[in-house]
């Protein structure tokens, strides 16, 4: 077993073990992280969903739905974040393939990253889903702090055993390739990725702590779903997402989840009109958003099956569990007009409306039903908008945080590694020599002490959360405020805008020529710290 290194005094305080007397063993609670891949904020029952998710329902209503947390607004860059506790635009490395000439994406080796620095703290460490941070020696789950691990390395992939990209090893289990043909014949993602896990869990025969991240590739396109799961939710989308939008803003009013200052009359919608849809048009988005309707409520499904072994096996009481979106959700229209089949580089599909969500398809559900999940904030994934950069999210821990609350303080996923240290009692070894290697210091604060009733904050006034997108392109969040800008079309980016988030986090009042000089002075620190 790794040494542990134990801080008493935060355990007792904040982990609900004050009641244990001095000679008792601490005992730390495991950490189970469950990552939903492009799902918007409002698509689960307690962000205002109309979609059935029992699980995650009952997690949320007995822990503390967060309304003000922050991602980055694609899979890849979210990932970054997480895992260093740092922005992408210092942790992310472009590099490039000198035989191919294709660019892609590593997280650095400058940063100690959670998997890593959760085994220093005594965890087993697990994963099954969608990795997403470099294929390279060094850069894997299996090389940067995972025990056991089953991953999908790309950024995407079919849900079934079938080839959608050109690599034909997407998947590593344990460290080794995985072809496709290597998979089982009944594989689907979500399932086979709940398979593992608890297989990595029933086998965990130790008494030291594990951390479970279980990082799943649904509802991300391509839509697919099991034969009997495909007609779950027929005929419910036929009114669209006009009617849809409207419905999940006041259910999620209801919840108290949109906050203060949200307003859906000012909301402006970047999709045509429902009715302005043509007859095939309408059917075709429908059913689309009938299959994305049933990944999430299998995604549920499946958290389900996890919570089940987790309270049959006595570990629930003594488990903390988190739920995120990896960003807002996506608004592709792959597949939604006749002759639309897939992304550059994807072919051979067969789109047909029967075929939709079955294998050898490829479709997504279009830029009104992604909208309808974001509103009232502006944007969708891969924008900086809050519709972009907020994702639903919630922390589950009876033992130490009250059931039923709703946070509308600002947290972002950065904050995610500092907080799962504080929970297994390390700290980040801030820039130092590790393992060989010269690394960087995180800017993510903890949430711990906030959730659990120790702090009235989990910022100071003077942080800051930055982003950035290239070209001069990008956002940052101080307090309040939000300065953003966006790229032009053909080069360039506009003027910078800000936005009090609090008060309009639906961003449609610009201050920036109300306050001149605060827009300088955070756009100065953007450009130093964040660009």
């Amino acid at each position: 077993m790794r040494r542990a290194i134990f801080f008493l005094p935060v355990l007792l305080g904040l982990i609900g073990l004050a009641a244990c007397s001095p000679d008792d063993p601490v005992v730390r609670p495991n950490i189970l992280y469950v990552v939903a891949d492009d799902l918007g904020f409002t698509d689960i029952q307690p962000f205002g969903s109309e979609i059935p998710t029992p699980t995650l329902n009952a997690l949320a209503m007995a822990g503390t739905r967060l309304t003000n947390f922050h991602t980055d607004s694609n899979c890849q860059r979210t990932r970054v974040m997480l895992m260093s506790g740092a922005g992408t635009s210092a942790a992310l490395e472009v590099i490039g393939n000198p035989m191919t000439g294709v660019r892609g994406n590593l997280l650095r080796r400058e940063w100690a990253i959670l998997p890593e620095l959760l085994q220093d703290a005594g965890y087993a460490t697990y994963m099954a889903g969608k990795w997403d941070l470099g294929i390279g020696d060094g850069y894997t789950p299996a090389t940067r702090g995972f025990d056991r691990s089953f991953t999908l390395l790309d950024a995407s992939a079919s849900h079934f055993k079938e080839l959608l990209w050109e690599n034909p090893i997407p998947y590593e289990d344990d460290g080794e390739p995985l072809r496709i043909e290597d998979l089982p014949d009944d594989f689907y993602t979500t399932g086979y990725y709940t398979d593992r896990m608890l297989e990595y869990l029933a086998e965990h025969d130790s008494d030291e702590p594990w951390f479970a991240f279980v990082p799943y590739t649904a509802p991300h396109w391509p839509l697919q779903l099991p034969e009997d799961w495909l007609n779950r939710h027929s005929g419910r989308y036929a009114s669209g997402y006009d009617q849809l939008r409207e419905d999940r803003f006041a259910s999620a009013s209801d919840q108290g989840v949109i906050p203060p200052g949200g307003r859906l009359a000012s909301f402006r919608s970047q999709a045509p009109e429902w009715s302005a849809l043509s007859a095939d048009e309408q059917a075709r988005s429908a059913r689309a958003q009938e299959i994305y309707a049933g990944m999430v409520e299998y995604l549920d499904m499946s958290v389900g099956r996890i919570v089940d072994f987790l309270e049959e096996s006595g570990q629930l009481e003594n488990t903390v569990i988190v739920f995120s979106s990896d960003h807002g959700g996506s608004a592709d229209s792959a597949g939604l007009v006749d002759g639309d089949t897939a992304p550059r580089g994807v072919a051979g599909r067969n789109n047909t409306l029967e075929n939709f969500g079955r294998p050898g398809s490829f479709i997504d559900h279009g830029r009104g039903f992604a909208e309808a999940a974001t509103a009232p904030f502006s944007g969708v994934k891969g924008a900086i908008g809050e519709g972009g950069l907020r994702a639903a999210a919630f922390v589950y821990y009876p033992s130490a945080i009250a059931g039923g609350g709703v946070s509308h303080e600002f947290m972002t996923i950065m904050d995610v590694l500092p907080s799962f240290l504080e929970i297994a009692g390390a700290q980040h070894p801030g820039a130092t020599s590790y393992k060989g290697r010269d690394i960087n210091a995180i800017n993510g604060r903890s949430f711990w002490p906030y959730l659990t009733g120790a702090s009235e904050t989990v910022h100071e006034p003077t942080d800051t959360a930055g982003w950035t997108a290239g070209s001069g392109h990008g956002a940052l969040i101080r307090g309040d405020y939000k300065l953003m800008n966006e790229r032009l079309r053909h080069g360039g980016v506009t003027p910078w805008r800000l936005y009090n988030i609090v008060q309009d986090p639906g961003e449609t009042r610009d201050l920036a020529m109300l306050f001149p000089r605060l827009t300088a002075e955070l756009a100065a620190e953007w450009e130093r710290d964040w660009r």
